[in-house]
């Protein structure tokens, strides 16, 4: 497995983390960063990844990281979860 299987999968799943609407708001991001369509997302981030050069795809990494990482804490699964718990105990 080479490094940027790894790291698709890593993007791949942060995305998958995002609710609706945000997903396919990351996804459309993703096709304007790639300049390609986004059909299968684990495998067209690994792909993209490939035709970077290192510098490039570990800074791409970095922030893309970065993006996603933020953007899960405030929309993503866990996050709404939370948000409804907390809603309910107010309701107490």
């Amino acid at each position: 497995m080479q490094p940027w299987d790894q790291e698709a999968k890593m993007l791949a799943d942060r995305v998958v983390a995002l609710n609706e609407p945000y997903r396919q708001n990351t996804i459309a991001w993703l096709e304007t960063c790639t300049q390609t369509p986004i059909l299968d997302l684990q495998n067209d981030l690994r792909r993209f990844l490939v035709r970077l050069h290192p510098i490039i795809r570990e800074s791409f990494l970095l922030h893309t990281s970065w993006i996603l990482d933020e953007a899960v804490s405030h929309f993503g699964c866990r996050h709404a979860a939370a948000q409804s718990s907390r809603l309910s105990i107010g309701a107490l």
